[in-house]
């Protein structure tokens, strides 16, 4: 796969961008890269592994058989070594899930690997808008705000691509969001 677009209608959810995300995610804990990176206006930490069966156990013991949170993933890259850096809006609940990863991450020791970055753009006015979830080999990019709707419900488009000078244009332009 060089380019894949997903375009769902809110009147015809399906859970194909959920499923695309999950087996990147779990390639990206099976083999970390140097990076992942991550800017969503709107971001909580919403379910991208399902666990349930007990089939990714073997990537974190620590999970047990339930569904896998966004930021149990993010701890699991920063433990192997991955630089994960977060660009999100202003709100409250994203200046929340970026202090609870925090904390996580220092619990863990792994905190000089989270580069995390809260716009302090007024959204009244001008807001960063980029939704981009890229790592060394993939990017996802479009419409999708990392939540629960942008995931599992809202109209959404989005390209999953693994085209090399797509993702490395895609990381530059990302990176040029953190000081």
């Amino acid at each position: 796969m060089t380019n894949r677009e997903i375009h769902r209608l809110a009147a015809r959810p399906h859970r194909l961008i959920a499923e695309a995300l999950q087996g990147l995610l779990v390639g990206e804990i099976l083999s970390p890269g140097q990076r992942i990176l991550i800017a969503s206006p709107w971001i909580r930490d919403v379910p991208v592994l399902d666990n349930t069966g007990g089939r990714f156990t073997a990537l974190n013991s620590a999970w047990g058989s339930r569904t896998i949170r966004l930021s149990a993933v993010l701890r699991t890259l920063l433990e192997r070594g991955t630089e994960v850096y977060l660009h999100v809006g202003p709100g409250p609940k994203e200046a929340e899930f970026v202090r609870r990863l925090g904390e996580g991450a220092r619990t863990d020791g792994t905190d000089q690997r989270l580069h995390p970055h809260i716009s302090t753009h007024d959204p009244g006015d001008v807001l960063d808008h980029q939704k981009v979830i890229a790592a060394d080999e993939w990017a996802v990019f479009g419409s999708m705000n990392l939540t629960y709707r942008g995931v599992e419900l809202n109209g959404e488009l989005v390209t999953v691509s693994t085209d090399p000078a797509r993702v490395a244009r895609l990381i530059t332009e990302v990176m040029g969001l953190f000081p």
